[in-house]
């Protein structure tokens, strides 16, 4: 029962105070209100497209570690250096990126070393070709194309770029596995395995970044901290009254569905706070 006029008390206030108050009056000099949620963007590019995979590219908040992958496209090219915003830097193929306030650039370069014909063939080998579809939406653990030994294990590893959502590698339609990651027993022939992803951007599943922790955003979840409490409400009525959504996340914002944030969504947000009391 005390619950219930808690409610009815809140609602009420925040309808009051809103209608009563101009956008300019709202935002007190004197309210501190809490850091909207920053994102920095993160760019990982090929030297040369035909070389190889990249993956990492996102939109990522500070503190994020985020997996940046190459993988060569054939055994003629092989890693050489990456760049950060221009200037090298010493990291392996596919290294981890703790997010920073700043927007970087990665690129990867690879060089043209084609193998020698005069190379010993093993008739146990067998090349282990690796393809991404759609086209270019992920990178690898290891090159395409790269032979392996009959009978034996090779782990294999993709890493779908942000946005993407990984169903599972197939050889030609037959799939293989629904792991992104996983032991393959190499037959006694050339093998192609493709690794299957559809764009999913909007997936609660996805995680921040790529081999980080996973976080599940929640309805309400307005200013993207975690938790549904008056803050999300705050940062909904500031978003309406400012006109400026950019530091909301819209889609968790708009409560009852309507394709709009206004006060309504503000007052779902509270009762969504109460009611986990």
């Amino acid at each position: 029962m005390h619950l219930k006029k808690l409610q009815y008390i809140i609602c009420g206030l925040l309808l009051a105070i809103v209608s009563n108050i101009k956008a300019q009056d709202f935002i007190d000099p004197g309210f501190d209100p809490p850091e909207p949620l920053q994102k920095y963007s993160v760019k990982v590019l090929a030297d040369d497209a035909d070389a190889c995979d990249v993956s990492g590219t996102g939109q990522y908040m500070t503190g994020t570690v985020v997996d940046i992958n190459s993988s060569a496209k054939s055994p003629d090219y092989v890693f050489s250096h990456w760049t950060k915003n221009g200037s090298r830097i010493d990291e392996p193929a596919s290294f981890q990126y703790t997010i920073t306030s700043e927007n970087p650039t990665f690129v990867a370069y690879y060089t043209y070393q084609p193998e020698e014909p005069t190379d010993p063939v093993s008739s146990d080998e067998y090349r282990l070709y690796l393809v991404s579809s759609p086209q270019g939406v992920c990178s690898f653990n290891r090159t395409s194309g790269q032979k392996a030994v009959y009978d034996s294990y090779v782990e294999l590893s993709t890493y779908g770029n942000q946005g993407y959502e990984f169903k599972g590698w197939y050889n030609g339609e037959t799939k293989v596995t629904d792991e992104s990651n996983f032991m393959f027993l190499m037959p006694n022939q050339n093998t192609t395995l493709t690794a299957r992803f559809v764009y999913n951007p909007g997936n609660p599943n996805d995680p921040t970044s790529a081999g980080g922790d996973v976080q599940t955003l929640k309805t309400g979840d307005a200013n993207g901290d975690g938790s549904v409490d008056v803050t999300d409400a705050v940062a909904v009525i500031n978003a309406y009254l400012t006109t400026d959504q950019s530091s909301i996340n819209v889609s968790l914002s708009d409560v009852n569905h309507d394709g709009i944030i206004d006060i309504t969504d503000a007052v779902a947000i509270i009762n969504l706070y109460l009611n986990s009391q």
